[in-house]
């Protein structure tokens, strides 16, 4: 490192040095002229050898900052310069640091920040002071830090990932929630330590893995657990359904279809679903009426069935849209 070279002129120049605090060996020197002495000034740092001659080296200090080398030459005829000076910018090693959590859960986000250089660049690949991972697996990552001048330094942080808990359960019934009955809820993950359920947005209060509601009311329902386990870490898991009114359905055993407006029609009575769908055979299997919400008045092709026994199977569409089928038979009286 060169402080420059200069005359007796008295004009001089100056440099800026930027060097890394604790630098052992640092070299300044000026113009070598015959007959001259050199007295040299450093802040900051120690002179080790070259004092009296143009080539100094200096011992820098462990404090970072702008400090300053200077020197004035007294020649043969005891003439002094003037003073040439340069400054020097003592850089600090990098000395990183990682702020972040210790553990997390997994499938959780999370960042890493480092300080304490200029320039970064991350195990991942990733440059910048920050990074941003989702946890998946027990990772040690790392940082290394420039500040452009000086050895880079790298620091170390391992990210210990642990499990969370699974708030998936079931219900019984999976399907048809109906008002005034009892639907079984199940979590069975036992590494569960803290339930918390809630329907429609309300907690119930109960912390256990297992419980029954009764939906005292018809409309819509959306049960939700969030499962915490011994780390804290928490899962959710939801099940939506409708609750309906229970389907009332009664189908007569016969009918008499007499045009007397008593018992006249054979169709399913009841409440609580949307249509049916009804098939009526004979004794041999042949189909003798079919149709869509519309019950059978004892006529097969413009005629008088005759009395008996008939088979149907009928088909419900409950107010849940789902299906259900009865068969049996049915005694037409003539």
């Amino acid at each position: 490192m060169f402080l420059g070279i200069f005359y007796f002129s008295n004009c001089f120049s100056q440099y800026i040095d930027t060097i890394c605090v604790g630098e052992k060996n640092a070299r300044y020197s000026v113009l070598l002229n015959s007959g001259s002495s050199y007295n040299w000034q450093v802040t900051g740092g120690t002179i080790i050898t070259g004092q009296g001659t143009s080539d100094i080296r200096i011992d820098w200090g462990t404090l970072a900052g702008p400090f300053q080398v200077s020197v004035t030459e007294t020649n043969f005829a005891n003439c002094v310069s003037a003073e040439a000076v340069s400054k020097v910018l003592l850089e600090a090693k990098p000395s990183l640091t990682i702020n972040g959590p210790d553990s997390i859960c997994k499938d959780q986000k999370f960042s890493l920040q480092v300080s304490g250089a200029t320039n970064y660049f991350w195990s991942n690949g990733n440059t910048g002071n920050a990074i941003f991972e989702v946890a998946n697996l027990t990772t040690n990552y790392f940082a290394i830090g420039t500040n452009l001048y000086c050895p880079s330094d790298t620091v170390f942080k391992n990210i210990i990932v642990v499990p969370k808990p699974s708030a998936f359960f079931k219900s019984n019934p999976a399907n048809d929630w109906i008002r005034n009955e009892e639907v079984l809820f199940t979590a069975s993950d036992t590494s569960i330590r803290n339930w918390v359920w809630e329907i429609n947005a309300v907690n119930n209060g109960v912390n256990k893995p297992l419980f029954g509601q009764i939906f005292q009311n018809t409309g819509f329902y959306q049960v939700i657990l969030s499962a915490y386990n011994s780390f804290n870490c928490v899962d959710t898991f939801s099940i939506s359904n409708f609750v309906y009114n229970k389907l009332d359905l009664y189908i007569p055993s016969a009918f008499t279809p007499n045009s007397n407006n008593l018992n006249d029609i054979f169709e399913p009575i009841g409440v609580n679903f949307k249509s049916y769908d009804m098939l009526i055979y004979d004794h041999f299997g042949g189909l003798v009426y079919q149709s869509t919400d519309k019950g059978w008045d004892g006529n097969y092709n413009g005629e008088l069935a005759s009395s008996g026994y008939y088979t149907y199977i009928i088909t419900i569409t409950g107010l849940n849209g789902r299906k259900k089928a009865v068969d049996g038979n049915i005694m037409l009286v003539r």
